[in-house]
């Protein structure tokens, strides 16, 4: 037999809600078989106060034998079991009205778990209840004075600040909860498009007899694209779990940043989406881990072609010890109220804006690589362009062995009066560092 009970009439049987529930029977169990045996114990060595232990003997083990029951028969109803508890703990409250202390500590500790375990009416409903217990309890073992009141008053107090936050933080784990789980249904559906994609495709190239040989480059081409799109979905992911277990590594060396800039804007090639290159002739070599400083910036591009502008650009310069890289776009820009979070993880917009395709992990991801080799990216908004400045060191001699880096030149693309082709174009403008 199975007993079950949703506290919010929402959360789904065989969730992490119930695995939680059955953590707490648990702990309803072992602490009160600790707490009869230290009430026994008292007991037998003479050293009790408070009255007869008796009551604290019979309201323990109820709770234990309670608790048993529930995991042997998998009953899962914690409005019953709040219920159950609240009455006896209440009933054993009048029992030891002399020590306030103890009874703050134990009617804190159920309003906690009401909070955890209760939503919307039913929790305002046994917190009231709970509180009935508590004043009841407090003014018969003090009285109705002016220091009973008092102290009833600075109590109850402390109660409510820690059931606010506690509600604060159930608010929020509940929005993490949810985040996550949407970005598993959108991780899981682009990374089925992007495979449906390279098998159709892949069919196609096996089984069509009569392609001619660009009509074959052109379809591996496309399959190629689809592969590195669910190669990259799986890089972010991994990196988020690396980062999120401390396990992430940098491979720190020489980097040439102009040449990774570059390089990640020909992955965007095909995308319909034209990005400038404004790329600094005197950029020294930077110090950092060349992979990551292309997925950092092949997030902020993303994310510019997401939710920026037609009008992106990337800029590199050196700024003292520091290589600086700019991607900014002419959109809307990050609303206001948005600005704080923007950098947190599984955080959508609050204007709308979210991609359904974006995992909410990109702008989070860049800061994290950028931090992990002694950078940091930052956001601005300057006029009509939305800017993400990353930092990169920029290597020191005693890094740098060779007499001096190497310059790097980007590629400027033959100018035939044609219409702009619909892909990257490469550093319309080349600049030099002051």
């Amino acid at each position: 037999m199975s007993t079950t009970e949703s506290p919010a009439g929402s959360r789904p049987q065989g969730s992490s809600f119930e695995s939680f529930l059955d953590e707490y029977q648990g702990v309803r169990f072992y602490v009160s078989l600790a707490g009869l045996a230290l009430v026994f114990s008292f007991a037998a060595a003479d050293a009790w106060q408070g009255g007869s232990p008796i009551p604290n003997l019979l309201v323990l083990a109820l709770i234990a034998g309670h608790s048993a029951w529930c995991r042997w028969r998998g009953v899962r109803a914690p409005r019953t079991v709040l219920a159950f508890d609240i009455t006896l703990l209440g009933g054993l409250l009048l029992t030891i009205p002399d020590y306030p202390s103890v009874m703050t500590g134990t009617v804190g500790f159920l309003a906690l778990v009401v909070v955890l375990f209760t939503q919307g009416r039913w929790r305002a409903g046994f917190l009231t209840y709970l509180a009935g217990w508590y004043v009841c309890a407090f003014l018969i073992g003090s009285g109705v004075t002016a220091d009973s009141v008092g102290n009833l008053a600075g109590s109850s107090l402390s109660i409510a600040a820690a059931v606010t936050v506690m509600i604060s933080v159930v608010g929020w784990l509940g929005r993490l909860d949810a985040n996550r789980s949407q970005m598993l249904g959108t991780v899981s559906h682009e990374l089925r498009n992007n495979l449906t994609g390279v098998l159709g495709l892949t069919e196609v190239v096996s089984t069509t007899e009569d392609l001619d040989p660009a009509e074959v480059r052109e379809l591996i081409g496309m399959a190629n694209q689809q592969a590195m799109d669910a190669t990259e979905i799986v890089e972010d992911l991994l990196t988020a779990s690396r980062v999120e277990r401390s396990a992430m590594t940098m491979n720190t060396a020489l980097v040439d940043v102009n040449a990774e800039v570059v390089a990640t804007a020909r992955r965007f090639q095909g995308t319909g989406t034209d990005i400038g290159l404004v790329l600094s002739e005197e950029l020294p070599s930077g110090w950092a881990d060349s992979l990551r400083v292309r997925q950092a910036i092949r997030n902020l591009l993303s994310n510019a072609i997401r939710y920026g502008g037609p009008v992106i650009t990337v800029a590199t310069r050196h700024n003292g010890d520091s290589i600086e890289v700019t991607v900014r776009d002419n959109g809307d820009g990050v609303p206001p109220e948005d600005e704080a979070t923007i950098f947190l993880p599984y955080r959508g917009s609050t204007a709308g804006r979210r991609d359904e395709s974006s995992i909410g992990l990109g702008l989070w991801i860049c800061r994290q690589l950028a931090q992990g080799m002694g950078g940091n990216i930052e956001y601005q908004r300057r006029g009509d362009f939305t800017e993400f400045v990353l930092t990169v060191p920029a290597a020191r001699p005693d890094q740098d062995p060779a007499s001096a880096p190497a310059s790097f030149r980007a590629p400027v693309p033959a100018h035939t009066g044609k219409s702009r082709p619909s892909h990257t174009r490469y550093s319309p403008v080349r600049v030099r560092s002051a």
